[in-house]
């Protein structure tokens, strides 16, 4: 499962390498391996204050209205119970949304479910980090 973290379980290197990987599908602009991290109940609350739901995100980044030139995050903290994990982590989001660069640095909280043997992201909200 990983090296223990802090609480003594590889909860934080499973969840890091999910980050990672789920970050590299959004860097792609891959609607399709996007879509394996999500929970098909997913949303996300964004920087703007405005909630979008899977079906209209994955849209967003299958027309290239939205789309991402670099994501990366770093695990701050995780915690686990049961078939349920919150993830706190920060990091950098830029690309370009419908034409208009962004970069952002961010604080980024995910509610995780277990689906079988792995985890989909259920609810994600993003807001600015200060510098």
């Amino acid at each position: 499962m990983g090296e223990p973290d802090e609480h003594g379980n590889g909860d934080a290197a499973v969840f890091a390498e999910l980050l990672r990987r789920w970050g590299a599908a959004i860097v792609a602009n891959d609607a399709a391996a996007i879509d394996v991290f999500l929970d098909p109940g997913w949303a996300i609350v964004g920087t703007d204050g405005e909630v979008q739901e899977r079906t209209g995100f994955l849209a967003l980044v299958a027309s290239g209205e939205l789309v991402h030139t670099a994501l990366s995050s770093e695990l701050v903290a995780v915690r686990v119970h049961g078939d349920v994990a919150v993830t706190l982590a920060r990091g950098l989001s830029a690309g370009a949304w419908r034409g208009m660069p962004f970069r952002d640095e961010e604080w980024s909280a995910d509610t995780f479910v277990r689906h079988g043997t792995g985890w989909r992201c259920l609810h994600t909200a993003v807001v600015p980090a200060a510098s």
